[in-house]
């Protein structure tokens, strides 16, 4: 069972994450806590951190305004609480995101970002992904993150920007795998690929692994920018 620990700004985000979660039996809340206002509440604030390291949760779901204000008041503190919480996969809720802070979190150790908008949906899924080991974001923050990476990955060490290699490599994966790949790249879930093309999940799980191979991605996001990266030259080629 994987255990989780909320952290919202109101009391509306919280009941939205908490029914979100509610009819799945794999999920277990070790801890919740809204916190209005991180100065004011911060000696509550830090004893329930505290409380949660002890616990050691899988996942935090962490509201953005809540991470924004804690970071604005004492960044060496934060920074000391997310080397503790150094095994622990992070979500980050928000109401809209720039893909420039997105790309610092995931280097910060954030793997799931949820748009508010899309709460109740996202939720449960994200957890999933990011258990899993790999990241989560929202479909209309994809490609703006995506763009960003293909033009700066080479200072990053979690992923790779696509090789000409790659490129050539993904032109010789069938038909039913580039339609997988694109659906990845719109961070689709197996699960959720499986039913929009009409397939088991263990036939997907074979065409991602088959992609992986066949292109020598490490990840589903490297796989994303490759598909990204294999769309705009198209896009290019067709401008000219």
């Amino acid at each position: 069972m994987t255990k989780l620990t909320v952290i919202c700004n109101d009391e509306e985000t919280e009941a939205r994450v908490l029914h979100g979660l509610h009819n799945d039996q794999e999920f277990s809340i070790s801890g919740a806590i809204v916190v209005r206002n991180v100065r004011a509440e911060a000696q509550n604030f830090l004893n329930f951190l505290n409380k949660a390291i002890d616990k050691m949760p899988d996942v935090i779901i962490l509201d953005m305004a809540v991470l924004r204000e804690a970071a604005a008041i004492d960044m060496k503190r934060l920074m000391d609480y997310v080397r503790k919480f150094s095994s622990v996969r992070f979500i980050i809720l928000g109401n809209r995101y720039h893909e420039q802070n997105v790309i610092a979190m995931m280097r910060g150790g954030a793997r799931g970002f949820v748009q508010k908008d899309h709460l109740e949906e996202d939720i449960a899924p994200s957890v999933r992904v990011v258990t899993r080991g790999e990241v989560w974001l929202s479909p209309g923050l994809l490609g703006r993150v995506c763009g960003k990476l293909l033009m700066d990955s080479q200072k990053s060490d979690m992923v790779k920007s696509p090789t000409s290699e790659q490129l050539v490599k993904l032109n010789k994966i069938s038909h039913r795998e580039m339609e997988v790949l694109e659906l990845v790249s719109e961070s689709l879930t197996n699960e959720e690929i499986a039913h929009r093309l009409f397939l088991s999940n263990k036939t997907v799980k074979t065409h991602v692994r088959n992609i992986f191979e066949k292109t020598g991605v490490r990840n589903r996001t490297e796989a994303a920018l490759l598909f990204t990266r294999y769309h705009q030259d198209i896009e290019n080629h067709l401008k000219h």
